[in-house]
Order: C-alpha cells, then sequence, then structure tokens
C-alpha cells in the first residue's frame, strides 16, 4: 500500500502517481460493481422461486419398492462415458393403480427397498419440483459470475495502464542512464 500512497515524496515519479490513481479507479469501480452483481443475483432468485412456486405440472411423490437390485450399465456418449445405476421398481399412482418400470436408483440398492419418486395425476414418472437449495445457488453463482466477469476486465485494462506506464519509466531511465554516462564519461584530449 506504501507504493500507492498520495504524499510529496519527491522521488515518486508522475508515472507513479498515475498508477496510484489507476488503482484507486479500479477498486473503486469493483466496489460500484457490487451493486450489478446483486442485481443480477436477485433477479435470479426470483425467477428461480417463481419456477419454484408456479409449476404448471402436478407432482405426486410416492414411494417405489426396487424389484431387484441395482445393476450399472456403462453408455459411451459423445461427452464421454456415462454409469448410470438403473432397477425395476414398483409404485401406486395417485389413480391407486400399480405401475412398474425401469428408473434410475441409488447405486447399492437392494431389492425390497424403497425410494422417493415423483409421478404425475396418470402415475408417470416424471423429473422432481425445483428445490429451494438449487434458486438459491444459482442466485449465488449469478452474482459472483458478474464479479469475476468484472474482476476479468478491470484486471486486463488496469494491467495494460501499469505495462504503458513502465514502458514511459523504462524510456525515461534509459535517457536518464544516456545522460549520466556522458557525464561521468572521461573526455578524451
Amino acid at each position: 500500500m506504501r507504493r500507492y500512497r498520495f504524499d510529496r515524496n519527491p522521488l515518486r515519479r508522475r508515472s507513479d502517481r498515475i498508477e496510484a490513481v489507476a488503482v484507486l479507479i479500479t477498486m473503486l469501480v469493483l466496489l460500484a460493481c457490487l451493486w450489478p452483481a446483486l442485481a443480477v443475483a436477485g433477479t435470479v432468485y426470483r425467477q428461480g422461486v417463481a419456477l419454484e412456486h408456479a409449476d404448471p405440472q402436478v407432482r405426486h411423490p410416492v414411494m417405489a419398492v426396487l424389484l431387484e437390485n441395482a445393476a450399472s450399465t456403462t453408455t459411451v456418449t459423445a461427452q464421454g462415458t456415462a454409469v448410470e445405476v438403473k432397477a425395476k421398481v414398483r409404485w401406486q399412482g395417485p389413480d391407486g393403480r400399480q405401475h412398474v418400470a425401469v428408473r434410475p436408483v441409488p447405486a447399492e440398492a437392494r431389492s425390497g427397498s424403497t425410494l422417493r419418486i415423483w409421478v404425475d395425476e396418470s402415475g408417470d414418472p416424471v423429473a422432481p419440483p425445483r428445490r429451494h437449495t438449487q434458486t438459491v445457488t444459482d442466485a449465488a453463482v449469478a452474482g459472483f459470475g458478474v464479479m469475476v466477469a468484472a474482476s476479468g476486465v478491470l484486471f486486463v485494462i488496469l494491467s495494460l495502464v501499469r505495462w504503458l506506464l513502465d514502458r514511459r519509466r523504462y524510456a525515461d531511465w534509459d535517457t536518464a542512464w544516456t545522460s549520466a554516462e556522458q557525464r561521468w564519461r572521461p573526455r578524451k584530449q
């Protein structure tokens, strides 16, 4: 922090003062970026809560009984190798009918154990409803992403300013050494 102090030190060059101002402006802009990050996080949070409460699909949690031990299958996809663990399960739908299907299950699940699945009005399996923790996580990631992007842009700009100032400092340094060399070199007679 001593490098960026504003004082009357006679050894501080003009470029040092410009760099100190650039660092101060960068910090202030970074602080100002908190507001857009919070705004984005708040928007994502509100959208997530709306999805939680306004789900048009009616879902019912039911307990399914495994009819066989879990078996893993390996499939090769474009994204890589995926291992799926599935087993045949039985459940009773909201209408009272029995359903049997092969569904994803936890690894090492044994025949006779139960698991919770979500079904629609006709008893067909559907995706579980959005969880509040997912909404909170999405909002935090969105806000953090805005801050990381802003920090990256500001860091690049500050690095460019420092690079330009360093080029000027090195040129001034070379000029000063050339002048000193001419003054200190012994003169030929």
